[in-house]
């Protein structure tokens, strides 16, 4: 697992506030009133094609909420760009500069031209914010579970003769259990060495026969995935009560004092 002591970008955690807000379905009534409207819905933030459904199935870096959150970003810039006209670039200049993307100044094209060469390399060159948004937000277990809920209503109307190497059955992604050490290091750091749901030890440190189990917070027989965002670990006692039984997430908190 890396470590940094960067600071994260102002603009990354706009991004994961806003994202927070979609998730747990308030972003509509804190940014417009009730009878405003997103930009995207999320069938539009997440189009299951075959390259997303093989993140369902074998766990990525790169994750659903990765490709959520980078969707909405490229939705918003398009509308600034085609709503802004000239003074488009005001607004993506300190971007750029912040992500020592070298650009062109306008000399020959129209302002529509240099607005989408401005957009592009922004689209092109935004995944820093994406990431630092992700490891703001998956931190915060509840929510991602939250988010996937949401996925899982997508990922039941999938149908198996869609894709069957990636279903076990219509709405049902296939289990995948081989763990990388990158995924279950981050799911021990992120849970600090303890079972999500009763906190008892599995670091090894204390209770030496503690074993970690890596549960699905959404089962996969109710359209949950085996992506890192639907993932906690439990001990053997908590995930055999948990099973297929539900979709939640474990409580347990560190309280400081």
């Amino acid at each position: 697992m890396a470590f940094s002591n960067e600071r994260f970008s102002d603009i990354s955690y706009g991004i994961a506030s806003s994202t927070a807000d979609r998730i747990n379905g308030t972003f509509i009534q804190r940014t417009q009133g009730e009878d405003g409207y997103d930009i995207i819905d999320i069938e539009d933030a997440l189009v299951f094609d075959e390259r997303l459904i093989y993140v369902t199935y074998k766990p990525s870096k790169k994750t659903l909420l990765h490709y959520y959150m980078k969707n909405y970003f490229i939705a918003e810039f398009d509308y600034l760009r085609r709503k802004t006209d000239l003074s488009f670039p005001e607004y993506i200049f300190p971007l750029l500069n912040e992500l020592k993307v070298k650009y062109n100044n306008n000399t020959t094209n129209s302002y529509e031209e240099y607005n989408y060469y401005l957009y592009n390399l922004l689209i092109n060159n935004c995944d820093k914010y994406i990431n630092e948004a992700f490891n703001i937000l998956f931190e915060d277990r509840n929510l991602m579970k939250n988010f996937s809920i949401s996925v899982s209503k997508l990922i039941q109307k999938i149908k198996k003769q869609q894709y069957p190497k990636f279903l076990a059955d219509d709405g049902k992604i296939k289990r995948y259990s081989n763990w990388n050490k990158w995924l279950q290091e981050a799911l021990v750091y992120r849970e600090k060495g303890r079972c999500a749901n009763c906190g008892c030890d599995l670091s090894g440190t204390i209770a030496i026969n503690n074993k970690i189990n890596i549960d699905h917070i959404v089962p996969l027989t109710k359209g949950g995935t085996n992506d890192p965002t639907n993932l906690q670990i439990l001990c053997s006692t908590c995930n055999k009560k948990k099973y297929n039984s539900s979709s939640e997430a474990g409580n347990y908190k560190h309280i400081f004092w």
